[in-house]
């Protein structure tokens, strides 16, 4: 026996060891004899190891598939219809097993001998009478009939069964089994147990598959559930247990060809769309972005092309999960369309909508509140409580339960209530233990260690991170879930002064996070990079610990845009003088005051311009220091009107607020000539590069955003980026625009 093991994919499985080629010639040798003796059922009993490990291999699907047949059947015969098939694999046509042999393969062709040797002489078919060829008598040997019918001496005959006896070896210590090949054999044993069962029609066989399903996951088998469902006809079952059940699934090869058959046969546009989210979930847990991305994208055509606005929202809301470790702003845009969308898919009438309808809107409600969150914005208190309103409404199920739990538990932890997190989180780990929805109970158990190593209770935190790395190591889960558990447990090692664990565990997480190009995990391991790399020079005074330091620190700005999480790159920016200096906060996740969220680089703007007012300076400076905060508030009285009338145009609601917008023209007086002297000057000095339209665009960015980078001139402007760069070379060349910073860092203004 060599030392490689089998690792079947099956939660709670056990690992066996895969025979090496000498050991497994000769229990194929062994097994292939006691066939054709008949005595299959005792050479079993004698090598019950041998037994269990061609159970845990190759019978487990066939046994699944076939019912209670096949349960009902001494082991032997799952054994002899193993081997029998497997030497049928040995053909060089591919055929089936009951495929006709033709005539010139059994005479011709030396190619087909090593797989007739074993077909003729284990007893799985006699050898035909080829009488023009070789006549023997009979009771003739099949060894002497072949070697009669290929003119050949005994010893060449044997070198063909030696051959054969090798490549079936190597047939079946193969590991794991091929896809295609479980799915062949779930067909062979599902055709030999319907010979016996004797299903008249195909209502009663899609019952029947309904059934095997039924105790396929009742045994925790979701492979063998998932293929018979696909027999039974189930799309919507299908899917919802491909859903369910995507942590297993996403280990077993055969699912993605099961997906496949399902998704050509599917004809309605909300079952293809559903089918590819749930490919989609498979693709996240595997780690291929890319994959992931394609089958949203595949689905939001679908969706757009049927006008659907109920699967537009869900499609969206997807979008938004994809790009929430990516790209918050855009995550935010996604999730906010897919509120859009369902509210007009049935939302807006209240008590009158499907559950269906009100489940998905609740979910995308929590994903906005997850968002804002994220960016420490306690604004996503509104929106929970919007969500647990609907909640008291309508009998939610356990699913959206548990996702909102979760998220109301996350926002207690930002908000310092670790008491009430806690509560949330347990709340949430009962409800998807409950559903089994094992991915959802990773992500929440990894969730729990950072709050209980935040509370000092650092043998749970570990326990709980274990946990989920435990089962790393042997399902396929989601990169987010693992390079935060790591993350996480770093955080625990931390807060105990084990620095070098920390380290350790931040690496890790840096680098899964890497691979899956999640940008927000990137960052946030940067971060915890950083800050203990700065700590151990504290202690150290080592230059080479202060320069890693600075690394991670640069690398943890890098990696996020500054206009997505401004709190994290002033807390970045600070980390060194704070570690270093008097400071021994260093938490930035936590809630910001309601308009910092809102508006954080205008608040910092006001609040640094107040504590220079409190200080007594020239009245000069004072001057300057009220005029500074008199604009930072009218850039956000223009920001939260722009806003208005975007959803305005969005919604279609018309001149509704005229005399709204009236009263405020009145107070933005100053600010609208201040526009209407720009659009005059840009006119003038601009026309032969940008049309009005784009110029309208580019004059109404600069004026709510304040800068515009060269990818915003491009996209803005529907230009290449080397058009955009040198449009912008010569817009500050004639004094329109003013250029600040260098590399990807680069900003343009508008001059005071």
């Amino acid at each position: 026996m060599d030392t490689s093991t089998h690792n079947s994919a099956t939660p709670g499985a056990v690992r066996w060891r895969v025979p090496s080629p000498a050991v497994g010639e000769a229990l194929v040798t062994a097994a292939l004899a006691a066939h054709k003796a008949g005595t299959l059922d005792d050479w079993l009993r004698r090598h019950r190891r041998v037994a269990r490990w061609l159970h845990a291999h190759w019978l487990r699907p066939m046994l699944a598939a076939a019912g209670e047949p096949a349960r009902e059947a001494p082991p032997s015969a799952a054994v002899a219809l193993l081997l029998r098939w497997a030497v049928a694999q040995l053909r060089p046509d591919r055929a089936g097993v009951d495929a006709p042999i033709p005539r010139e393969a059994w005479l011709d062709r030396t190619s087909w001998r090593p797989m007739l040797a074993l077909w003729c002489q284990f007893g799985f078919a006699p050898v035909p009478a080829f009488r023009d060829r070789y006549r023997g008598h009979a009771d003739e040997a099949a060894a002497s009939q072949l070697c009669g019918l290929w003119s050949v001496g005994a010893s060449t005959y044997y070198r063909y069964l030696d051959k054969g006896k090798r490549a079936l070896a190597a047939l079946l210590r193969e590991s794991p089994v091929p896809p295609a090949q479980r799915l062949a054999l779930r067909a062979l044993a599902l055709q030999q147990a319907l010979l016996q069962v004797g299903l008249p029609d195909d209502g009663a066989r899609h019952a029947w598959h309904a059934r095997r399903a039924a105790e396929a996951l009742a045994a925790q088998d979701s492979a063998s559930a998932l293929w018979h469902l696909q027999h039974a006809g189930d799309t919507a079952g299908f899917i919802r247990e491909l859903q369910r059940h995507s942590v297993e699934l996403a280990n077993e090869g055969e699912t993605d060809l099961l997906v496949d058959a399902v998704a050509a046969a599917a004809e309605a546009p909300r079952q293809r769309i559903a089918l590819l989210l749930a490919q989609a979930a498979l693709w996240r847990m595997r780690g291929a972005a890319e994959r992931e991305q394609q089958a949203y994208e595949q689905a939001l055509r679908l969706a757009a092309g049927g006008e659907d606005p109920l699967m537009l929202g869900i499609v969206y809301g997807a979008l938004g999960k994809f790009h929430e470790p990516r790209d918050l702003d855009r995550a935010f845009a996604y999730y906010q369309d897919s509120a859009d969308c369902l509210w007009r898919s049935g939302v807006a009438d209240d008590r009158a909508a499907e559950a269906e309808v009100v489940e998905e809107y609740v979910a995308t409600l929590v994903k906005l509140a997850w968002l804002y969150v994220l960016r420490n914005d306690p604004r996503g208190k509104a929106v929970l409580d919007r969500a647990a309103q609907l909640r008291t409404q309508r009998e939610l199920s356990l699913p959206a339960q548990a996702m909102l739990e979760q998220t109301w538990g996350e926002y207690w932890r930002r908000a310092g209530d670790g008491k009430r997190a806690l509560e949330h989180k347990l709340r949430a780990l009962n409800l998807y233990e409950r559903i089994a929805d094992h991915q959802a109970v990773l992500k929440t158990c990894s969730n729990l260690s950072l709050i209980y190593g935040e509370a000092k209770d650092f043998p749970r935190a570990i326990a709980y991170s274990q946990r989920v790395l435990s089962l790393a190591e042997t399902l396929t889960v989601e990169p987010e879930i693992v390079a935060s558990t790591h993350l996480n447990l770093g955080v625990a090692w931390f807060w105990q002064g084990e620095y070098d664990e920390a380290r350790r565990e931040y690496e890790q997480a840096l680098a899964i996070a890497l691979r899956a190009q999640l940008r927000l995990v990137v960052r946030r391991a940067h971060y915890n990079l950083a800050e203990v790399a700065y700590i151990r020079f504290k202690q150290t005074r080592d230059a080479a610990d202060e320069a890693r330091g600075d690394a991670h620190a640069a690398a943890a700005l890098a990696a996020w845009p500054d206009e997505s999480d401004p709190a994290h790159v002033e807390a970045t920016r600070a980390l060194k003088n704070e570690i270093l200096g008097p400071g021994d906060s260093r938490a930035y996740d936590r809630l910001l005051p309601q308009e910092f969220a809102a508006h954080h680089a205008e608040m910092a703007e006001v609040q640094r311009q107040r504590e220079l007012l409190a200080v007594p300076v020239a009245p000069e400076q004072h001057v300057r220091a009220y005029l500074a905060v008199a604009q930072a508030y009218l850039a956000i009285a223009v920001k939260e009107r722009e806003a208005a009338r975007a959803l305005i145009d969005r919604h279609g609601l018309g001149d509704r607020f005229g005399a709204e917008f009236e009263a405020l023209r009145r107070s933005f007086e100053r600010e609208l000539s201040r526009e209407q002297r720009l659009a005059a000057q840009w006119r003038e000095a601009s026309a032969d590069l940008l049309n009005t339209p784009r110029r309208a665009a580019l004059l109404a960015h600069l004026i709510e955003a304040g800068a515009v980078s060269k990818s915003r001139y491009a996209e803005l402007c529907g230009l290449s980026p080397a058009t955009a760069s040198k449009h912008l070379g010569l817009l500050a060349e004639r004094g329109l625009l003013l250029q600040s910073g260098k590399g990807p860092s680069t900003r343009y203004t508008l001059p005071a």
